[in-house]
């Protein structure tokens, strides 16, 4: 089946995710701090369908909280005291894409990689690589009485769940 507005979402929770990676370790440095590597988790998630915002929370070597707006290749994370880029420029692989024409409910889950990048403020010197994990489910529109996945879904949960080898 054709679920294309289900892959663009599952896009745009993969950069989020690998904005929410950088975000978590930004937060957990700063200026008079020595050097901290390791592994960083990032989990974001958003309930709109054509959100390009996402909240995030990072955990690991450092915890934080903040935003990550999408871009096509690259995200931008911002924290208190700094934000960064999250580089998503590489191939998304498709887990699982179904839509059930009965119920219209919707699943979807990807994988991808991710680079952080260009660090400001207390992230400056914040680099790092890892993997996410994009998962949504959501309730499609009818149109003529038919599950339509290429609309904004009527409701959508869509989660990402990243980890980061880090060092900031």
């Amino acid at each position: 089946m054709r679920i294309s507005r289900i892959a663009v979402v599952a896009a745009a929770a993969t950069i989020m995710i690998g904005s929410g990676a950088g975000l978590a370790l930004a937060s957990a440095g700063t200026a008079q701090r020595p050097a901290a590597s390791g592994t960083e988790h990032f989990n974001l998630s958003t309930t709109q369908p054509s959100a390009s915002k996402y909240v995030i929370i990072a955990s690991g070597v450092f915890t934080a909280g903040g935003t990550d707006t999408s871009g096509q290749n690259v995200d931008t994370v911002k924290l208190t005291g700094g934000g960064f880029k999250i580089n998503h420029n590489f191939p998304f692989h498709i887990l699982k894409e179904q839509l059930n024409p009965t119920t219209c409910l919707m699943q979807f889950a990807g994988t991808t990689k991710f680079t952080i990048e260009d660090g400001t403020g207390a992230y400056k010197k914040l680099t790092g690589s890892g993997n996410a994990l994009i998962s949504g489910l959501g309730i499609a529109a009818r149109t003529h009485g038919t599950c339509n996945p290429n609309v904004n879904p009527l409701f959508l949960e869509q989660t990402i769940s990243a980890s980061a080898k880090v060092s900031l």
